[in-house]
């Protein structure tokens, strides 16, 4: 069985509130995604993969930059992904973990994903494999920062979330701080890595995927006692309120380059 498909223990992939949940996500991370697109400089003609593509937005940015017909869009489920079918893209219902190779690419991006997996460092050997000679491998991973917020229940909500995604789907929450050596161990070569912080604005987008994201598992949350109904409360107060500001989301973004033949 798939390492990845416990993470359906907590989302109903086919869902309108995880499509909502995942339009919030692309809207507070898609500019970052987008620049590290540029900065690897896509072009037309490449050959593109994006590993986990969720509701599509950085398959459509692929897309753009270099033609539908020469990008393939990949996840472990596909319910959202039809208008990319309908554009010229290549949908694919595949498990980065265990699947075959879907092809070989110039570019491959991923974001969100290999924290949620036990069998990183072997995926990332996997990825960097696809990879025509001269290829980059872009990887997107977020890490909770619980112990920078000014507030206590926010600092515990934050903490909760990624103690129980820890114990039942396997994410590591600090793993991405390890970028960019990853990637390098894996056999790419100038290899680099940015993070990326945004505010947690009260009522905005990123307050309100926060949200989202910690009513996923506020059931199991509240039952296995790692966080209190009042202190869930008191955070989602804190989310809605538009005098609330916090930095506890990094974002890091690594780059890694194939070695040409």
């Amino acid at each position: 069985m798939s390492e990845t498909l416990s993470w359906t223990t907590y989302v109903d992939t086919k869902a309108q509130t995880e499509h909502d949940r995942l339009m919030l996500l692309q809207e507070v991370f898609d500019p970052f995604s987008a620049r590290l697109l540029d900065q690897a400089g896509v072009a037309p003609g490449w050959r593109c993969l994006e590993v986990g593509a969720g509701a599509g937005s950085v398959a459509r940015m692929l897309a753009d930059r270099a033609g539908a017909a020469n990008v393939t869009a990949t996840d472990m489920s596909t319910h959202f992904l039809a208008p990319l079918a309908e554009s010229g893209i290549r949908v694919l219902h595949h498990d980065v973990v265990a699947d075959d190779q879907p092809g070989e690419f110039d570019v491959i991006h991923s974001r969100f994903v290999l924290e949620h997996i036990t069998r990183r460092d072997e995926t990332i050997r996997r990825m960097a494999s696809w990879l025509r000679p001269g290829g980059v491998l872009i990887v997107e991973c977020g890490t909770p920062i619980p112990e920078l917020s000014s507030d206590p229940a926010v600092r515990q909500g934050l903490t909760a979330l990624a103690t129980l995604m820890a114990r039942s789907v396997g994410t590591d929450p600090v793993w991405a701080r390890t970028l960019p050596v990853p990637l390098e161990d894996a056999g790419l070569v100038e290899c680099t890595a940015e993070g990326h912080i945004i505010p947690v604005r009260g009522g905005g987008a990123l307050a309100r995927w926060l949200t989202a994201t910690h009513r996923l598992i506020e059931e199991p949350a509240l039952a296995s006692g790692v966080v209190s109904q009042e202190e869930l409360a008191d955070a989602y107060a804190r989310y809605a309120d538009p005098a609330f500001v916090d930095y506890t989301w990094l974002t890091i973004g690594a780059f890694g380059r194939r070695p040409a033949l």
